[in-house]
């Protein structure tokens, strides 16, 4: 979830009257939501943490596409991924790599 300060939740309309400030105070994580009708519809952010971002939702991606293969693979081999231990999961994997 996104937690944002308080003082970083303005309308459209406001923020229409202060985007240059609204832009030059945006660095790092610091995120501006801006409102339309009381409801958050955007935000401002720092482009390199958007992009921070970005690769985070495709790395968390990427591990759960690769966790759901290796449990396909664990069924296959008549495992279930649930109830194996970390150990026998890292003798799985070492088997596996010769």
């Amino acid at each position: 979830m996104l937690k944002v300060n308080v003082d970083h939740i303005v309308s459209v309309t406001e923020a229409r009257g202060r985007l240059s400030e609204l832009v030059e105070s945006t660095a790092d994580e610091d995120v501006w939501v801006l409102t339309k009708g009381g409801k958050p519809r955007v935000a401002i952010v720092d482009v390199e943490y958007l992009s921070l971002l970005i690769k985070r939702a495709w790395f968390n991606e990427l591990a759960e596409r690769s966790q759901a293969a290796f449990d396909g693979y664990l069924r296959q081999q008549g495992e279930s991924p649930e109830s194996l231990s970390d150990e026998s999961v890292e003798e799985i994997l070492a088997l596996a790599q010769g």
